[in-house]
């Protein structure tokens, strides 16, 4: 008895590792029945988030120092291109265009710096705002409230009436919480600088277009969606899906032009004279059937320019902007047509097109290998029992949503990196295109009006340039037409 009063006491329990303390982080709102996760989903996915800002903060605190440093004064190669461009009659001389393109630099320079900075702020809040949607458990939270919702006016907690209940909400949080930033970019950096025409009226009443539009388009989408995951199961799930995103990506590039865009811009045909009777020859020349050729009034929402072609088989259509036709000259505009000509040559928006079906196939696939995982879904907040696809279980949304916001994440990034270094090359390829057509010297001055008119940055810092531009910088442009233009 003696013996056994003094026996020692058990040790105490090892403390936890690491490992042990990031798989209990869990959000601070979490569905009743929620279980704790064996594998810290939750930790990584902010782990991987800081390191992501890190990186890409060090990358813009690199073009903002280059910008800061440089962006006042023309590039020495840049100067030394433009200066060497051949005189053409009736267009801007060489000596010119250097000019303006002196003349614009300080005034690029404040606009990227004013860019640089409210991105800082920006970026700042989109994280804050992502960390708190995720630790403070928003996801389950409007789930619950969408499942509440639709018990009390239809009765029943079906998932897809539920879920498209949850994505309006999703949408309708995320609109609000955008604003201050949207607006910001719009009536302050925009507006300083020159570029803003959006009207506080015009401005609401897109946003409300762009939300109804998403409602009547994207719901019946959604639905549809849902339904053939929860149909396809994970064996067929790859195939199932990457069918339905191609005849829905296929609507969609459809209709848009035609049916969405009309809403928010006016588009006319281009008037008959010498611009149109150019571009007209161009297009016959290289066969390219074309449709329609119109011009939309871009200058309602902003002074910068642009131009693009869209279109199926034999209904093609041209869509310059007016301020375009206010920037550049006849020949420049056709010469910058003739580098989009280039890029439907070498087949790019159907290359585009393919490998965008093929991520949304791998991506699929993937998302089939954890679909209804139990971890997962309690890693996040949300109760599931394995096997289940009901509201109760695992919603399909919900673990879409999940799966790319959080878990593909650094696929995506690496994935969208591969897609920049493809656009930058489809687009010398392009220009390339432009100067076999004898366009060369022509798409050159429109590159620098386009450049100096829209106040770009002339001497980018070359990693911030190659992680985040899908178009190659002016110097690099200008010097692949030049070489072009010598063979």
């Amino acid at each position: 008895m003696v013996l056994s009063y003094f026996k020692e006491a058990p040790p105490p329990p090892p403390p936890p590792t690491l490992l042990d303390r990031l798989t209990a982080l869990q959000p601070k709102y979490q569905q009743d029945g929620c279980g704790a996760s064996a594998y810290p989903f939750l930790a990584a996915t902010i782990m991987f988030t800081l390191v992501m800002q890190c990186w890409e903060r060090y990358l813009d605190l690199r073009q903002h120092r280059r910008i800061k440093e440089r962006g006042d004064r023309v590039p020495p190669e840049l100067e030394r291109l433009v200066d060497a461009m051949p005189t053409t009659a009736g267009e801007s001389s060489p000596a010119a265009l250097l000019a303006k393109l002196k003349e614009k630099a300080p005034a690029s320079r404040a606009y990227a710096l004013d860019k640089s900075r409210f991105k800082f702020v920006s970026a700042a809040y989109s994280l804050a705002k992502a960390l708190a949607f995720v630790l403070l458990g928003a996801m389950p939270y409007l789930w619950d409230a969408a499942e509440a919702l639709g018990t009390k006016y239809f009765g029943e907690g079906h998932e897809i009436k539920v879920s498209l209940i949850f994505y309006g909400l999703w949408e309708l949080a995320d609109t609000v919480l955008n604003l201050p930033t949207a607006l910001y970019s719009t009536f302050g950096v925009e507006a300083r600088h020159g570029f803003n025409k959006t009207t506080p009226a015009l401005f609401a009443t897109d946003l409300l277009k762009t939300l109804a539009l998403t409602a009547a388009l994207g719901g019946p989408c959604l639905a549809l969606f849902i339904k053939i995951v929860m149909l396809a199961g994970p064996r067929n799930l790859a195939v199932y899906v990457g069918a339905f995103f191609v005849l829905v990506s296929t609507f969609f590039v459809t209709i848009y032009p035609v049916v969405v865009q009309p809403l928010f811009n006016k588009y006319e045909p281009l008037e008959a004279g010498s611009l149109r009777a150019k571009i007209e020859a161009l297009a016959a020349r290289v066969d390219y059937p074309l449709y329609k050729l119109f011009t939309v009034d871009g200058s309602k929402r902003s002074s910068h320019s642009n131009a693009y072609m869209y279109g199926f088989f034999k209904s093609k259509r041209i869509v310059l902007f007016d301020t375009l036709l206010k920037q550049a000259s006849d020949e420049e505009i056709v010469a910058v047509l003739a580098h989009e000509l280039g890029h439907w040559h070498h087949g790019h928006v159907l290359l585009t097109f393919a490998i965008s079906q093929l991520y949304v196939f791998a991506a699929f696939y993937f998302f089939a290998g954890c679909m209804g995982s139990v971890d997962i879904y309690n890693a996040f907040g949300f109760r599931a029992v394995a096997g289940a696809s009901d509201t109760a279980g695992a919603p399909v949304i919900v673990g879409v949503l999940l799966f790319f916001a959080f878990l593909w994440e650094p696929v995506d990034h690496l994935l969208s990196f591969l897609m920049t270094w493809n656009s930058r090359r489809m687009e010398f390829q392009a220009d390339a295109f432009g100067a076999s057509l004898g366009k060369g010297a022509a798409l050159q001055r429109g590159l620098v009006k386009i450049t100096f008119e829209n106040l770009g940055v002339l001497d980018p810092d070359p990693w911030f340039s190659t992680y985040h531009h899908s178009h190659p910088p002016l110097v690099e442009r200008l010097r692949g037409i030049d070489a072009k233009k010598t063979r």
